[in-house]
């Protein structure tokens, strides 16, 4: 029987499912029906690479022992795993026709993106509208768009036509001749050219239009009769200009080209019109605007970098936004475009400006205008922008698209609102035979009354509190002042409800327990939920035990407050349930960390929690969120894909520390330092001479003894180790020692290379009754010390 086609051995540039698709061609063709004869040639003819994949993919099983089927599903999920249906969608609704594509390429690209979209019967309604708008021809665009009941079939139809015409009608004008119509466009230029250049005979003065250098003009001490500045004449006035009598070059100039909104600070006594400079933008994608993300009064806010501005701008879009954050004072300051169009100041700010380390108070003028927030040349003065970090930012659209179509999808979730989480109310357990509680309030310090106030209005109109007259509970406040200014209104409830309510026990998850399961990410995104404990209500029973008493008089929660003892227990529970199934996801209170072992793995986890928060009503601080980082601060300690480090401001913090000069001092000093023990090694030897100071009926002596170990604590702190992630699948090592006078373990794994490296030292200073034990004694309890300590899992060998 002759054999029909030939069947070759997969190449690695090709795609797998074309691959199968032509060996089921061979076989029909070739009328081979046995399944087992199907298996046997792919076998033989699919290349020692493929077969090696496929074997090593089975082992131990043989290649010979499965179906055909079975063989390509196992090389395609390997090869081929599903995309991301939200990626793809995302891919196909930003595909635009190129320069050199003809519309039929356009649409067959279209098509091989919708493989993975899942449009159903949609598909010919999808591919429609994606020719339509990303066609990229303004006159093929308005005809399909005039047309009534447009299908897919008829977009095709006339969008191929269009385009066949206009191709024969290029054709035909190849032959002739354009000469005249470049001339004209010459001209123009010229035209346009003499109109606005001060430094050449061919065209018009600026000052004055004559035929003659500015600089040589004979009114240039001349005072406008327009304007009132010196240096031209009313004829030739720019701000005259600008009010509507341009030039008809000037217009048709203004016309095809939209000035950036570059804006110049301008004082009312400012003589000369040449103190003012301005940039045009001609909106050309290969020079994107440089961005920067600053943090200004604690909101993160991307500014736009403009060396033509000499003064920083905000947006009024952008100061809407976060107008409480903001308090503006009126101006003077005269902004205006290059064009000499005047834009209206709303105010102007003094604001607390952080970036990176470096940190200011500056000027921030707020504009009645819509447009970019702009970092002009005051900032630039004050502030060491990372210019590396900048440039590798603009360019980078592409990569982070993925990210802002699930930012997008979710965008409910970031609404600046206050969530309220669907479906549960929070309860206060009280036992019935509590005798109430009622304390008066306060007084407050005079400097935070107006702030105190502020905060209780801002409170009762968002709906967290309300005010009553009367009740039989009442706790004071304490007014806890934030970095920024504002204030935070705590009710004091440790002397009423959480002396008689049943505490909610749900435990909080351990910090050494939430890292234990980072290990493997390569990128973290950091949630904020602001408020937090305020996004779920209080039963009504509940909200009479939670009434505060203020000098404006008794107002009662409507949300779960800070400061009752069982808060941070329901809102664990609320939150643990609500991303409860989803890999990768840390939540400790109000700290949401997420990761994953690839970029696509993090994204669909991100997707899966953000769906989650908007279908339950969670609500996102945007602005304090960290997307899809490299590194990120979480818990007190900095992550990333190597492991986890101590924080340098918290570093600085103990380094600067001074001396102890009494016990109540050292004892701060070893709490601060014991934050970061899992860091130090040896911290037992280390600390024994401060630690004889602690013992009872020692009297106090700060020794040069002392004041060694008390510097090279912090030295020790200063070249900490970075300590690596848990892997379960990694050997672990537990070393463990004991002396007269402390315990010791380290913890460690041994890595691929066959180095020892750290997850986590631990110490303790024996006491009194410990030291007594032998040297056996103490051997074992530090074995058990260790064991107890250092690991969140059983040891594996």
């Amino acid at each position: 029987m002759p054999t029909y086609g030939k069947l070759d051995s997969f190449d690695e540039s090709e795609d797998w499912t074309q691959y199968v698709e032509r060996m089921e061609h061979y076989f029909n063709a070739n009328e081979i029906d046995e399944e087992d004869q199907k298996r046997d040639i792919f076998l033989s003819v699919c290349g020692k690479n493929t077969y090696k994949l496929i074997r090593d993919l089975l082992a131990p099983a043989k290649p010979g022992t499965k179906s055909l089927a079975d063989l390509t599903k196992l090389v395609k999920d390997h090869r081929d795993p599903v995309p991301s249906e939200i990626i793809q969608r995302f891919k196909f609704n930003s595909r635009t026709r190129h320069s050199d594509e003809s519309v039929r390429t356009f649409i067959a690209a279209l098509r091989s993106l919708t493989e993975h979209c899942n449009y159903g019967d949609t598909l010919n309604a999808m591919l429609r509208d994606r020719l339509v708008v990303g066609i990229k021809s303004d006159r093929i665009q308005r005809r399909l768009l005039a047309e009534p009941n447009l299908t897919f079939e008829k977009t095709l139809e006339i969008a191929t036509a269009m385009e066949t015409a206009e191709k024969n009608a290029q054709d035909i004008q190849a032959s002739g001749t354009n000469g005249t119509f470049q001339k004209q466009i010459n001209k123009v230029s010229k035209s346009y050219t003499r109109n606005n250049s001060g430094n050449s005979k061919q065209g018009d003065c600026y000052r004055c239009g004559g035929n003659h250098l500015a600089a040589e003009c004979r009114f240039k001490d001349a005072k406008c009769h327009s304007c009132k500045k010196k240096g031209h004449i009313a004829k030739k006035c720019r701000n005259k200009s600008a009010n509507g009598n341009l030039s008809e070059n000037h217009r048709e100039f203004k016309s095809r080209f939209k000035p950036r909104a570059h804006f110049m600070e301008q004082d009312e006594s400012s003589e000369s019109e040449n103190e003012v400079y301005s940039v045009f933008h001609f909106g050309n994608k290969s020079n994107e605007a440089y961005k920067v993300q600053i943090n200004v009064n604690e909101c993160e806010i991307a500014m736009e970098i403009d060396t033509g501005a000499s003064v920083s701008i905000m947006s009024e879009d952008t100061y809407k936004e976060y107008k409480s954050k903001f308090r503006i004072e009126p101006t003077s300051a005269k902004l205006r475009t290059y064009m000499g169009e005047q834009i209206p100041v709303i105010g102007r700010a003094i604001v607390n400006v952080n970036y990176k380390k470096e940190s200011a108070k500056l000027p921030l003028l707020i504009v009645k205008r819509k447009g970019p927030n702009l970092l002009g040349r005051d900032w630039l003065n004050k502030l060491q922008l990372d210019w590396k970090d900048i440039f590798s930012v603009v360019g980078s659209d592409n990569q982070s698209s993925d990210l802002n179509v699930i930012l997008e999808a979710n965008k409910e979730v970031f609404k600046d609102e206050l969530g309220t989480v669907k479906g549960m109310k929070a309860k206060i357990y009280v036992d019935e035979s509590a005798v109430p509680k009622y304390f008066k309030a306060r007084p407050l310090p005079y400097a935070l009354k107006d702030k105190v106030e502020m905060e209780l209005e801002r409170l009762e109109k968002e709906g967290q509190i309300q005010q009553v007259e009367f009740s039989d509970w009442a706790a004071p406040i304490v007014p806890v002042v934030k970095e920024n200014g504002s204030i935070r209104i705590c009710g004091d409830y440790k002397v009423t409800v959480n002396a008689v309510s049943k505490l909610d026990n749900y435990p909080i998850p351990k910090t050494e327990d939430l890292y234990a399961t980072l290990g493997g990410g390569q990128e973290y995104t950091k949630l904020d939920l602001n408020p937090a404990y305020q996004q779920i209500e209080l039963d009504e029973d509940s909200k009479r035990y939670v009434t505060i008493n203020t000098h404006k008089g008794l107002f009662r929660y409507n949300r779960l407050p800070y400061g009752v003892a069982s808060s941070p227990g329901i809102f664990q529970r609320t939150l643990e349930n609500v991303v409860q199934g989803i890999a990768n996801v840390l939540v400790r209170v109000d700290d949401i960390l997420i990761t994953g072992k690839t970029r696509e793995e993090h994204l669909n986890t991100l997707s899966e929690v953000l769906s989650r928060f908007k279908r339950i009503g969670i609500r996102l601080k945007k602005q304090k969120c960290v997307f899809m980082a490299e590194e990120v601060v979480y818990l007190g300690f900095k992550i990333n894909k190597h492991g986890i480090y101590p924080v340098e401001s918290k570093v600085e913090a103990i380094d600067k520390a001074p001396s102890p000069t009494n016990v109540t001092e050292l004892k701060a000093y070893l709490g601060m330092l014991n934050n970061y023990n899992r860091f130090l090694a040896n911290l037992s030897h280390l600390f024994k001479p401060l630690h004889v100071l602690l013992e009872k009926d020692t009297k106090w002596s700060w020794e040069k003894e002392q004041e060694k170990a008390f510097i090279e604590s912090k030295q020790l702190l200063k070249s900490a180790s970075v300590l690596v992630h848990f892997d379960p699948k990694k050997k672990l090592i537990l070393a463990c020692d004991a002396s007269p006078y402390g315990l010791g373990a380290v913890l460690s794994h041994k890595m691929d290379d066959g180095s020892d490296k750290p997850i986590a030292y631990t110490s303790r200073t024996l006491t009194s009754a410990e030291k007594n034990y032998s040297v056996l004694e103490k051997e074992s309890l530090a074995i058990i010390f260790g064991i107890n300590i250092c690991m969140d899992t059983p040891l594996q060998s």
